[in-house]
C-alpha cells in the first residue's frame, strides 16, 4: 500500500489537520472543530489499520521487524488509545497533546522508512515469541506515554491552582485526584506488560543469541526502566505517596524510558527495531 508515496502524504496531511483542529479547539473551545478533528483522526486510524492488516496478510505475520514498522505501530497505538479515551471520557485537551506526540512519532517513521536489516538477522527475527515481546513492549510504552501526559498536566494544574490562576483551559482538565489516579492506573498496565516483554525477550535471546546479549545497553536500560516504574508503584501503593512528589517521580521514570529508547538503541548490537 505504502509503495505509493501519496498514500503516506495523505496520511500525514490528515493527521496534521486533525492536530491543528485540536489546537484550534484548545484555544477557542470550538466544538465543531473538535468533532471534525475527531473524524479526521478516525480516518487516519482506519488508514493505518488497513496498512497494518494488509502488511500482515502479505507477510503472514504482524510487521514489527524494522524501525519504520515499530514507529508506525506505536503511532497507531497512541491514536487507538486516544480515540478510546475520547469516546468514553471526553478529555479533549489530553487528546490534543497525545496526538502531538503521535504525529511526531509518525513523522519520524517517514525518515526511517526503507531501512533494511541484514538477511541473516531477518531470519532470526522470524519468531512468534519475539513478535509478542515487541508488541508488549510498545503497548507498555504507549501506557507510560499517557501516564507521562497526565502527570505533566497534574503539575500544570497544581501550579495554576497554587497561583490562583483558574483559566478556562485549566477548567477543561480532570481534577488533580483524577489525574493522579489515571497516572497510577496506566502504570499498573504498563509495568506488567514491560515485565512480560522482558521475560520473553530474555528467553528468546537465550536460545538464539550468545550470553553477551545480557550486557547489551538496551537490555540493561530496559531493566532499569522496569525498576524505576517498580519504585513508583512501591512508593504509591506501599508507602502511600500521592500528589506532586509521586507525579514528579513518574516524570523521571518516563525520562529514563526516553533515554532507553533514544540513546540505548544507538549502541545496541541487535535491537534495530526499538
Amino acid at each position: 500500500m505504502f509503495e505509493q508515496i501519496w498514500y503516506y502524504e495523505l496520511l500525514v496531511v490528515l493527521y496534521a489537520s486533525s492536530v491543528l483542529l485540536y489546537f484550534y479547539d484548545f484555544l477557542q473551545n470550538n466544538r465543531k472543530a473538535n468533532q471534525f478533528a475527531f473524524w479526521l483522526l478516525s480516518i487516519v486510524w482506519v488508514i493505518q489499520t488497513v496498512y497494518i492488516g494488509m502488511s500482515a496478510i502479505q507477510k503472514g505475520i504482524l510487521p514489527l521487524f524494522s524501525q519504520f514498522d515499530t514507529l508506525f505501530f506505536y503511532a497507531w497505538l497512541l491514536i487507538t488509545l486516544s480515540l478510546l479515551i475520547n469516546w468514553f471520557f471526553r478529555m479533549d485537551l489530553i487528546l490534543f497533546f497525545t496526538n502531538v506526540i503521535g504525529f511526531t512519532v509518525l513523522s519520524l517513521s517517514l525518515f526511517v522508512a526503507g531501512r533494511e536489516i541484514p538477511a541473516q538477522m531477518a531470519e532470526q527475527l522470524s519468531s512468534e515469541w519475539l513478535l509478542i515481546h515487541i508488541s508488549m513492549a510498545f503497548i507498555s510504552y504507549a501506557a507510560f506515554t499517557f501516564s507521562f501526559i497526565f502527570s505533566s498536566f497534574y503539575l500544570v494544574q497544581h501550579s495554576m491552582l497554587k497561583k490562583k490562576k483558574w483559566t478556562k483551559h485549566v477548567r477543561r482538565l480532570p481534577s488533580l485526584v483524577q489525574l493522579d489516579l489515571y497516572t497510577f492506573r496506566l502504570n499498573l498496565i504498563g509495568v506488567p506488560l514491560l515485565l512480560l516483554s522482558l521475560i520473553l525477550g530474555i528467553v528468546w535471546g537465550y536460545y538464539t543469541l550468545d550470553a553477551s546479549f545480557l550486557y547489551d545497553p538496551k537490555v540493561i536500560f530496559s531493566i532499569l526502566v522496569l525498576l524505576m516504574y517498580g519504585v513508583y508503584l512501591y512508593q504509591r501503593v506501599v508507602k502511600g505517596w500521592s500528589g506532586r512528589r509521586i507525579v514528579e517521580l513518574n516524570i523521571i521514570c518516563f525520562l529514563v524510558l526516553l533515554i532507553n529508547y533514544l540513546l540505548a538503541s544507538i549502541f545496541s548490537k541487535f535491537h534495530l527495531w526499538m
